[in-house]
């Protein structure tokens, strides 16, 4: 027992370049082989075989994945984890609920990646464990799940792709609207050259932020709070840091801003066709007391693109909006704008199109899950591959790091560095609490 208890990947940082056309149809393309005959690492899991699946995580994203997990019919829930007793015991209860059978449970997830009779893992912690244990659960020879943002650090995130690959392994991001058929049919209106060349693109998030004060407590009795920490920082037991790490930086690198902010920055890579800056800048703040909280709540950002400039627009006060987030694609034919609902598109000449989609708001989007269960049986490249999934959170990583430094940021995409700067360089990596390592 406790083969993968802890080690250095020391693994090469090969870059991977993704051209435009690639970026615009690699997503649909699901027919597409990963990686040929590297997937001779792990086990195989046949056509018609369910696919075992662990759960890390059973926090509210947690049990969102785990309740549709167990009605899908092509999976079964092996066994879940949590640092809590208390969560993975309901979770399990409920499970039990939905299929009769009760899955094992674990409250340190190393003793789930050391079984050879799960397939694999769905990764539902927060941020700052995601790195670990993705690339921990590759080298046990599990196809991963992870919940976006896949990282903390451009470095954590490079390592996360090299372990993917490396190993052979299907990693899926949990950045969902790459199934949702909303904005699969908007990137098909992109791809037919309705917009012409896209000039500019937009996303935003407009949803009310509450308070969060720091007070401090006893641990709960059955959570393992270190365990919680990993290899963040050591800090008393607070449950404000505990349900609402979001908030702070060592959990989570700019809050909403990397939470929703994949999520869309990662649709509008796929449309534009271009998934590295050239440069950044950012400004921000917290304009409610939020006492010991570090992220900031309000966020303007603006991104150069080749041939395209690129904004993100966050608020969390009185945000009040008809649209509480979307995207918008501005082109020289035409303009397209999103949601999960709804997808409007204005010619040049001032025609309307407006369709509406089934809105399915599910933090565990049936389709995603159903897109990764098939592509650890065919070992077909995911509709949301790591390597996209990277690319994007990078993106908003070097927004995070504009509001720290507050100045504007070149990048070298190629380099995966800042240009000149070697203070916003020595954010791209992160401390790492003994004994845990990457």
């Amino acid at each position: 027992m406790m083969k993968l208890l802890f080690g250095n990947l020391n693994m090469g940082m090969k870059k991977h370049i993704n051209r435009r056309a690639f970026l615009q149809t690699s997503s649909m393309a699901a027919a597409t082989t990963l990686l040929g005959t590297s997937f001779a690492h792990g086990a195989r899991v046949g056509h018609n075989e369910k696919v075992r699946i662990g759960i890390i995580g059973c926090g509210g994203m947690g049990r969102a994945h785990a309740y549709s997990l167990a009605y899908n019919k092509g999976c079964t829930i092996s066994a879940i984890c949590d640092v809590y007793i208390k969560k993975y015991e309901e979770v399990a209860d409920n499970i039990k609920t939905i299929t009769g059978t009760r899955p094992d449970t674990y409250q340190d997830f190393r003793y789930m990646l050391d079984r050879d009779d799960i397939d694999a893992i769905f990764v539902v912690t927060p941020d700052h464990w995601h790195p670990l244990i993705t690339i921990m659960a590759c080298r046990a020879g599990k196809d991963v799940y992870v919940e976006k943002p896949v990282c903390t650090t451009v470095h954590e995130g490079r390592a996360m792709v090299e372990a993917a690959r490396r190993y052979g392994r299907v990693v899926q991001v949990g950045t969902q609207h790459r199934s949702m058929p909303v904005f699969q049919e908007s990137l098909e209106y992109i791809r037919a050259g309705k917009l012409g060349d896209i000039a500019t693109a937009t996303a935003w998030i407009y949803v009310n932020a509450i308070p969060v004060s720091e007070t401090m407590e006893s641990i709960p009795t059955g959570l393992d709070w270190d365990m919680w920490l990993g290899p963040a920082p050591s800090v008393p037991y607070s449950p404000e840091r505990y349900r609402e790490f979001k908030d702070w930086h060592d959990y989570a690198r700019g809050g909403e801003l990397a939470n929703w902010g994949v999520h869309l920055m990662d649709v509008l890579h796929w449309g534009i066709g271009e998934d590295r800056p050239l440069s950044v800048y950012a400004l921000g703040g917290s304009y409610q007391k939020s006492p010991g909280a570090d992220n900031y709540q309000t966020v303007e950002a603006l991104f150069e693109y080749p041939g395209c400039t690129v904004t993100w627009e966050q608020r969390h006060v009185n945000a009040y909006s008809k649209k509480d987030f979307g995207m918008k694609f501005q082109g020289t034919e035409g303009r397209l704008e999103c949601d999960r609902g709804v997808m409007t598109y204005t010619s040049k000449a001032g025609v309307v199109e407006e369709h509406t989609f089934e809105r399915y708001d599910s933090w565990a989007d049936r389709n995603h899950h159903n897109n990764f269960l098939h592509c650890v049986r065919t070992r077909q490249k995911p509709a949301a591959d790591i390597e996209q999934g990277f690319r994007s959170t990078t993106a908003i990583l070097l927004a995070g790091i504009a509001l720290k430094t507050r100045r504007r940021l070149d990048w070298d995409g190629e380099a995966e560095r800042f240009i000149k700067d070697e203070q916003a360089n020595r954010y791209l990596t992160r401390a790492y609490r003994k004994p845990w390592r990457l």
